[in-house]
């Protein structure tokens, strides 16, 4: 016989369901299993194995970070001196410390985390639940060739590279070398897969304004990818790659930085998701492993800013929470706590929880049948996952508290404690 789903009762905390506060007093929340039972009164519950007393703090929903790489714990020229061992240890490392952050659930734009995603799963690994994208897919001399200015080409050469054989790349040119790509991707378990729309930043051939793939490319992924119910996301800069993204079917417009008024109008016509960041737009020009050239592209990037959010204000659109981080410890984690105080500069507190929880849900939750978690997230409802945070200080009148981890007193994914200094 199977025995009952053990019950934990949250008492006397404050709750921010993800959109809204639940009620001006202190509520009680019932988790059984995995899954929220209740919200407002514990009531008769049963089989309960733990209270937990918030103190009258706020519960809010684990964070969802829409565009992370959990993968990339280095520089893209010192991973490709690096061995898949070490890259590997890095990277559990840097899974926990994710979670340890708040961030129940992230959706890994590029990069190698398949394994890292069933370790986790399985529980050998702490660390957040992961919507592996798989490799990056780029057109020849695009933002995802990052090969070294010596390697040659995989296809005109039949050479490779260190970070192409370890996955976290693929060149490809034509809609078919395309489709291969990405059903490849989908075979190895991806719930979305991320297409190189423009120039980048942190890449070393490509312009800001370049536009990257031809229209027959994209629709080759969009169609595949919408045959096996999932989407495409794609990292898009400039204003004329952005267009052609939206018109050939993709869903997930990531940094966005240089939009018109005609662009933001048809991201919502076609239902797409705009994913932005903040934080990196202040660490960049410090990051210290970026050329020349690349830190002209990056000041084009900054200088978007305000125009875009006043775009995203005056046509009403709901933004998702995107950190981009990545490299050694001390640089993902600047970023990481300035994506709350920056964006501090254009949203209000509680505008700025529902990016991080209710609204990237529904990003990451476009996934449909490809996505491996059964339940509702970044909300605190009931038959939701019971992914909770208790935080000291108040998140709704000053989000950046969520910067400083410390200030986490409960850490709890899937049902599951993974930090409690409340007790």
């Amino acid at each position: 016989m199977t025995s009952p789903a053990q019950t934990i009762v949250i008492d006397n905390v404050r709750v921010f369901d993800g959109a809204a506060v639940v009620a001006g007093e202190t509520v009680s929340v019932v988790i059984t299993g995995n899954t929220i039972a209740s919200v407002g009164d514990a009531g008769d519950a049963e089989n309960v194995s733990r209270h937990i007393d918030g103190g009258g703090r706020w519960l809010i929903p684990g964070l969802i970070d829409g565009h992370a790489h959990l993968s990339i714990i280095a520089a893209p020229h010192d991973l490709q001196q690096l061995s898949w061992d070490e890259i590997g240890a890095r990277m559990a490392v840097r899974s926990e410390e994710t979670l340890m952050h708040g961030f129940t659930t992230v959706r890994d734009l590029g990069g190698p985390v398949f394994g890292l995603k069933r370790a986790i799963d399985a529980g050998v690994v702490v660390g957040p639940r992961i919507f592996p994208s798989g490799a990056f897919i780029s057109q020849t001399s695009g933002h995802g060739d990052f090969r070294q200015p010596t390697d040659q080409h995989p296809f005109l050469d039949g050479a490779s590279s260190n970070m192409q054989r370890l996955g976290y790349f693929r060149l490809v040119d034509g809609p078919a070398q395309v489709l291969a790509a990405v059903r490849e991707n989908l075979r190895n378990g991806a719930t979305q897969v991320k297409l190189m729309g423009s120039g980048g930043v942190g890449s070393d051939f490509d312009p800001i304004d370049s536009v990257q793939f031809r229209p027959e490319e994209i629709r080759a992924a969009t169609g595949a990818l919408a045959d096996w119910g999932t989407y495409a996301g794609a990292h898009l800069h400039n204003d004329a790659a952005i267009r052609r993204a939206l018109e050939n079917g993709v869903l997930s417009i990531d940094h966005a930085s240089e939009m018109t008024d005609a662009t933001m109008r048809l991201l919502k016509e076609k239902g797409a998701y705009m994913n932005p960041q903040f934080g990196w737009n202040k660490l960049v020009m410090q990051a210290g492993f970026l050329s020349e050239f690349q830190l002209e592209k990056a000041s084009i990037v900054i200088d978007n800013v305000d125009e875009n959010v006043r775009l995203v204000k005056k046509h009403d659109v709901d933004i998702t929470f995107n950190i981009d981080a990545f490299g050694p410890y001390s640089l993902w984690a600047s970023v990481t706590a300035a994506e709350f105080t920056e964006r501090q500069k254009y949203f209000s507190s509680e505008e700025i929880l529902r990016q991080a929880t209710s609204i990237t849900a529904g990003l990451v939750e476009m996934s449909g049948k490809r996505n491996p978690y059964r339940g509702k997230l970044g909300v605190i409802r009931e038959d939701a996952l019971a992914d909770l945070l208790i935080v000291d200080g108040n998140p709704l009148e000053d989000v950046s508290v969520l910067a400083d981890p410390d200030n986490l007193r409960l850490i709890m994914k899937d049902g599951k404690i993974y930090k409690n200094t409340l007790d």
